[in-house]
């Protein structure tokens, strides 16, 4: 039996709500919190029940209600989940959010995103002597963090709605220009080790009239140097590759990188190709 705590924004509101109809169909305190228990699988209390039912108690006041509807924000959002952003839960209870990256547009473009849904996230810079040094964001939800540990095909659905954004959030994470010029190779390419993830935007992609391939690049198993130390992958690595160059002149026309370097790049190598001016 799961507890309120266990529950996300949606399903804590209907539960709310059905308490309340419980009460104005007559039903006492006791008898709320069983129904409850019985029909819903969620375990509450009797003084938890009261509290809601007099309105001396809102669950809300501790959760930031979100606007988790489909939106440009929200599918920009699950592209970079996808990517590069990570969910953590702390033992106080603290679910967050955080992407660390190089750039700063990026870190920003993110950053309104969250914004733009209903979150106040923090932006900052973190100086790494082992490292390079990136730019963070971060933002504590639960109902955000608990949105998005939900499976993937039903981020997908919304991503679906707005395809352009959500592949520019995970092009902006994972994406990457590729230009060789004595053979006037350009290649637009992401790497992940989710199939399905790289299927779903090639997929999206092809809505667009881009095309692209999916290819295994390393398999589990195999050695990778990192720093001088020896480790091994954990799961198979595919990359998807944009290829043609009329496709990679549509994702830059239709799709476009955030990060300004990327775009740089890649604009650079087709006005060299002839592709624009």
């Amino acid at each position: 039996m799961r507890r309120l705590k266990d529950l996300n924004q949606e399903e804590l509101c209907r539960i709310m709500g059905y308490a309340i109809e419980l009460r104005n169909n007559g039903l006492s305190y006791t008898e709320i919190s069983k129904a409850i228990a019985k029909n819903k699988n969620v375990k509450i209390s009797k003084a938890t029940v009261i509290r809601w039912c007099k309105e001396m108690h809102n669950p809300f006041n501790k959760i930031k209600r979100l606007n988790l509807s489909a939106s440009p924000e929200l599918a920009y959002i699950i592209g970079v989940y996808f990517g590069d952003a990570s969910l953590s839960k702390r033992s106080n209870s603290i679910y967050r959010i955080r992407l660390k990256v190089v750039d700063k547009e990026f870190a920003e473009a993110f950053r309104d995103a969250l914004i733009g849904i209903g979150l106040n996230p923090k932006l900052g810079f973190e100086n790494d002597k082992n490292r390079s040094s990136r730019w963070y964001v971060e933002a504590n939800s639960k109902s955000l963090y608990m949105f998005l540990n939900q499976p993937k095909e039903e981020l997908f659905e919304v991503a679906k709605e707005y395809p352009r954004e959500f592949l520019r959030g995970f092009f902006d994470s994972e994406g990457s220009v590729i230009w060789y010029e004595p053979r006037k190779s350009l290649v637009i390419s992401a790497f992940n080790y989710d199939f399905d993830i790289l299927n779903f935007c090639k997929e999206l992609l092809q809505d667009f009239g881009i095309r692209s391939k999916i290819y295994l690049t390393k398999k589990r198993g195999m050695p990778i140097v990192i720093r001088g130390e020896q480790y091994y992958y954990n799961n198979n690595l595919y990359e998807l590759r944009i290829l043609r160059r009329k496709s990679v002149l549509k994702f830059y026309k239709e799709i476009k990188f955030t990060i300004f370097r990327k775009h740089q790049k890649l604009e650079s190598a087709l006005k060299l190709l002839g592709l624009i001016e």
